[in-house]
């Protein structure tokens, strides 16, 4: 299924993630034209982005498959060398 392609890859690939309360980081990115940014609860790092991707993509995983699927866990690659993982 294309379920995280959905609700991960298309908003967050080649986006500018950035933290909401880094304001003056959010104000100038805002003032370019066409250019893709994220604003995020939190700082984006690595274990901040897989809480997250985790919090969006359960409750979709959930109602996607009528309940016969259940996501448990998630790793998110920094590198290949560098991941966090998030199970529940």
């Amino acid at each position: 299924s294309d379920v995280y392609k959905r609700q991960i890859v298309e908003l967050w690939d080649h986006a500018f993630l950035v933290a909401k309360e880094d304001e003056g980081l959010v104000a100038f990115l805002a003032s370019i034209p066409n250019h893709k940014t994220v604003i995020m609860d939190h700082v984006p790092t690595v274990e901040n982005l897989a809480n997250t991707a985790f919090a969006i993509l359960q409750p979709v995983f959930n109602q996607a498959f009528g309940g016969q699927l259940a996501l448990s866990s998630l790793r998110l690659y920094e590198t290949p060398n560098c991941w966090a993982d998030v199970s529940c």
